[in-house]
C-alpha cells in the first residue's frame, strides 16, 4: 500500500536517507580532500602548462569513456534492474549479477584495447588544436593509452559499487576511489623527495600516468570482500549459454551515456581550449574539479542513495512512495548546491591560489583558474538538480526524455562556446556549461511533473534557503576582503567555514526544516 506522509515507514525511510548521505557525503569528502592534494601537487610538479595540458587531455578523454559506462552512469543503470532480479526467487540476482559482470568486463577490455589502438585519431578529436603541435598530440596519445587500462578495472569497480548500493552499503563504495589519489600523491612525493631524478619531465609523466592506471586495480580489490559478504561471486557467465543483463544493459546503454553529462561537457570545452593559449585546459580542468566536490559530495550522494528506493517504490507500483522518496534528495540538493554557488563564485580566486599557487603554478594560472571557476559556479544548482533528476527518472523506467534533454544541452553548450569563448576565453567555455546546464533543469522539470504525477519543486523551499546564501555570500566577501593582506590561505580559511555556519544558521533563523535532510535533525 502507498505510504502516508508522516507514517512511521517514512519517517524511517527519511533517517536512513540522512544515514546514507551522511555516510557516502563523509567517505566523498575523503576522496575528494586527497583528490585536490593531487591535483595541488601535480601543478606544483609540472606547472600549468603544456606539459600539465597534455595529462588532462588524455584524462579527460579517459574520463569520458569511463564515466559513460561506470560510476553513476552505471548505478542508474543497473540497481534498477537489480531490484528487479531481487523480487524473484533465489538465485535469480546472483545469476543476473554474473551476466552483468561478463558483460562489463568483455565490454570495457573491448573499449580499452580500441582507446589504446586508436589514441591517435582519440586525441586529434578531443584536442583539435594539438595537431598544430605534434609534439604536443603525440605525448597526448601515449598518455592516453597509458591511462586505457584504468577504464577497465573503474568499470569493474562501478559494477561492484552498484550492487553494494543495492545492499544499502555506501560508505566503503564511496571511498574505494581513494585509491586513485593516494597512489598518484605517493609517487609525487616521491619525485619531491628526489626519486627518479634520472628522469626527464616528460618521462616522470608518463610515469605516473602508469601509476594512475594501475591504481583502478587497487580500487576493485577494495570492494571484493563487501562484494562477497552480500553473496555475489565473480564466476563469469558463459557467452554461449546465458547473457541475461546484456540485452538490459545494452538497451540502457542511453542511460550510461546521459549520465555521463558532465563530463562529455567537459569534453567539449577541452576541444574548444586547445585552440586557446596554454594552460586554459588545465584551468578548465582545475576549475571543474572544484565544482565537482559539492556536487559529488551531496547532488550525486543523494542521487546514489535514494536510487535503490526509487527504483523499489517503482518496482512495487508505489507512486505516492516514490514522491515521497524523491524530496529528501532533491532538496538536500538544492540547500547545498545554492550557498556552493554563492560562496564559490565569491571566494575563486583565494581558494584558487590556496590550492593551486604552489611550485611551478603561477599567479596569472591562479587567475586564469579563478575566472573559469566563477562561471562555472553559477551553474551548480543545475548540476545538482539534473544528477537527481536523471537518476528518478530511470529508477521510473523512462530513459527517452534524459537522452533528449541531455541531447539537447550538450548541442546549446557546444553552440555558445564559440562566442562566449571568443569575450571570456576560459571563462566563457565554462559559462556555456552553466547556461545550458540551467536550460537542462527546466526541461527535467517538466519531464518528471508528468512522469511522476507531481511537481518535484513542490515543497521545496526556494526564497528563504536563497536569503541565507546570499548572507553566507556577503560573511565569504567581507572576510575575503579584510583578510586579503594576510594572504589566500587565510582569506578561504576563514572565509568558508565562516559562510557555511552563517548559512545553516540562516536556515535554523528562517525555519526551513528541509535542512534536516542535510544534518539528521541534529540543528
Amino acid at each position: 500500500m502507498p505510504e502516508k506522509a508522516n507514517s512511521p515507514v517514512l519517517e524511517t525511510s527519511h533517517r536512513a536517507f540522512t544515514r546514507g548521505m551522511a555516510g557516502m557525503a563523509g567517505a566523498n569528502l575523503i576522496t575528494k580532500v586527497l583528490g585536490y592534494m593531487r591535483d595541488a601537487l601535480l601543478v606544483a610538479f609540472f606547472g600549468g602548462g603544456a606539459l600539465a595540458d597534455a595529462y588532462y587531455a588524455a584524462f579527460r578523454l579517459v574520463n569520458v569513456f569511463r564515466r559513460t559506462v561506470g560510476e553513476g552512469a552505471l548505478n542508474a543503470v543497473f540497481i534498477p534492474m537489480l531490484e528487479r532480479e531481487k523480487v524473484k526467487p533465489e538465485p535469480a540476482a546472483r545469476v543476473f549479477f554474473a551476466s552483468a559482470w561478463t558483460v562489463i568486463f568483455l565490454f570495457s577490455s573491448l573499449a580499452a584495447a580500441a582507446g589504446i589502438i586508436f589514441r591517435s585519431e582519440l586525441v586529434a578529436l578531443a584536442a583539435w588544436g594539438f595537431r598544430s603541435s605534434p609534439g604536443q598530440l603525440e605525448l597526448t596519445a601515449l598518455l592516453t593509452a597509458v591511462l586505457m587500462p584504468h577504464l577497465l578495472f573503474v568499470n569493474l569497480s562501478a559494477l561492484f559499487t552498484a550492487a553494494l548500493n543495492s545492499a544499502r552499503r555506501f560508505f566503503i563504495p564511496a571511498l574505494a576511489p581513494a585509491a586513485f589519489s593516494l597512489s598518484v600523491i605517493a609517487l609525487l612525493l616521491v619525485f619531491h623527495y628526489g626519486g627518479f631524478s634520472g628522469l626527464e619531465s616528460r618521462n616522470k609523466i608518463i610515469l605516473l600516468a602508469s601509476v594512475a592506471s594501475a591504481s583502478g586495480l587497487l580500487q576493485a580489490l577494495a570492494l571484493l570482500p563487501g562484494l562477497k559478504r552480500e553473496g555475489y561471486g565473480l564466476a563469469f557467465s558463459n557467452p554461449f549459454r546465458n547473457l541475461s543483463a546484456a540485452p538490459a544493459l545494452l538497451a540502457a546503454a542511453p542511460a550510461a551515456l546521459t549520465l555521463a553529462q558532465d563530463q562529455i561537457s567537459m569534453l567539449i570545452n577541452t576541444l574548444y581550449a586547445s585552440f586557446l593559449p596554454p594552460g586554459s585546459i588545465t584551468a578548465i580542468y582545475n576549475s571543474a574539479r572544484l565544482v565537482q566536490f559539492p556536487v559529488s559530495l551531496f547532488a550525486a550522494a543523494a542521487a546514489a542513495v535514494s536510487l535503490p528506493e526509487l527504483a523499489a517504490r517503482t518496482a512495487a507500483g508505489d507512486k505516492e512512495g516514490f514522491r515521497a522518496r524523491l524530496k529528501p534528495a532533491l532538496a538536500s540538493s538544492w540547500l547545498i548546491m545554492l550557498p556552493a554557488a554563492a560562496g564559490i563564485s565569491v571566494m575563486a580566486l583565494p581558494i584558487c591560489r590556496a590550492l593551486f599557487e604552489h611550485g611551478l603554478f603561477t599567479p596569472e594560472q591562479s587567475l586564469l583558474t579563478s575566472r573559469a571557476l566563477f562561471w562555472l559556479a553559477l551553474g551548480l544548482p543545475a548540476y545538482g538538480f539534473n544528477k537527481v533528476s536523471a537518476s528518478a527518472l530511470y529508477a521510473l523506467g523512462r530513459q527517452a526524455e534524459p537522452l533528449a534533454i541531455i541531447s539537447v544541452q550538450l548541442v546549446l553548450n557546444a553552440a555558445l562556446c564559440l562566442p562566449l569563448m571568443g569575450r571570456l576565453g576560459a571563462g566563457g567555455l565554462m559559462l556555456a556549461t552553466a547556461i545550458s546546464s540551467w536550460a537542462a533543469a527546466l526541461a527535467f522539470t517538466r519531464a518528471l511533473r508528468a512522469r511522476s504525477g507531481a511537481s518535484p519543486l513542490s515543497g521545496i523551499p526556494f526564497f528563504r534557503p536563497a536569503l541565507a546564501a546570499a548572507a553566507a555570500g556577503l560573511t565569504a566577501l567581507l572576510l575575503k576582503c579584510t583578510l586579503a593582506p594576510a594572504g589566500p590561505l587565510a582569506a578561504t580559511a576563514a572565509g568558508v567555514p565562516a559562510a557555511v555556519a552563517v548559512y545553516f544558521l540562516g536556515l535554523k533563523l528562517l525555519k526551513v526544516d528541509e535542512r534536516k535532510f542535510i544534518t539528521g535533525g541534529r540543528f
